[in-house]
């Protein structure tokens, strides 16, 4: 996929006061998702921070400039529900909604990674995918090809959880993975489906996670 350079032209204008200015740089490649993509973290007393994983993908590509959204706690039905408004928040990062993101912001590849805090509210795992679906599809309508990251490890949906007799969220986790990788190999080149825990496994005291 060509990428244009870090150096585009932004496409930023007045209609964009109070957005979070880590969308409409020019990029041509946008990160989406919840606080996994916003890279949400807790710092010392009851501040935040965020450290989005888009600059790490931005230094692995050479320098292409990425932008990213990243709505702290939001399912995929949110996602859905407002992609056409002008407005969505989330802890004081404010965007548009997806398709309003896509069509505005002209990207060519679009990083989707969410489903988290669906299964965490126990959605049934057939209907968070088939809204994952209907996310890539909105990119796809707009002219964008996307990256479906799948809905990675944590405690809970891991085998220790299960064996600890806590509430286990790993056969959820796995069911939509399935679901969103065969949608990927059923797309005809639109959808590319990455599988994070095969990359990025999570385990107990793993600084990572």
């Amino acid at each position: 996929m060509a990428c244009a350079s870090s150096h585009a032209e932004p496409r930023r204008n007045r209609s964009d006061a109070g957005v979070t200015p880590t969308v409409f740089t020019g990029a041509r490649i946008l990160c989406y998702g919840d606080s996994l993509t916003a890279g949400f973290h807790p710092l010392r007393g009851f501040s935040v921070g965020f450290s989005p994983y888009s600059k790490a993908l931005s230094e692995a590509l050479g320098g292409i400039a990425v932008d990213h959204a990243g709505l702290r706690g939001w399912t995929t039905d949110q996602m859905v529900r407002y992609c056409d408004s002008e407005r969505t928040e989330a802890f004081g990062q404010c965007y548009p909604g997806l398709r309003r993101l896509v069509v505005r912001g002209g990207y060519d590849v679009v990083i989707l990674m969410a489903g988290t805090n669906d299964i965490g509210s126990l959605d049934r795992p057939e209907e968070v995918a088939g809204r994952l679906k209907e996310l890539h599809q909105i990119c796809h309508a707009a002219g964008a090809r996307t990256v479906g990251v799948s809905v990675p490890q944590s405690f809970a949906a891991s085998d220790l959880a299960r064996t600890n007799g806590r509430i286990c969220l790993r056969d959820q986790q796995q069911r939509v993975n399935d679901h969103l990788r065969q949608y990927a190999l059923q797309s005809r080149g639109q959808c590319l489906y990455v599988h994070m825990e095969s990359l990025v496994p999570w385990e107990p005291k793993n600084s990572d996670w």
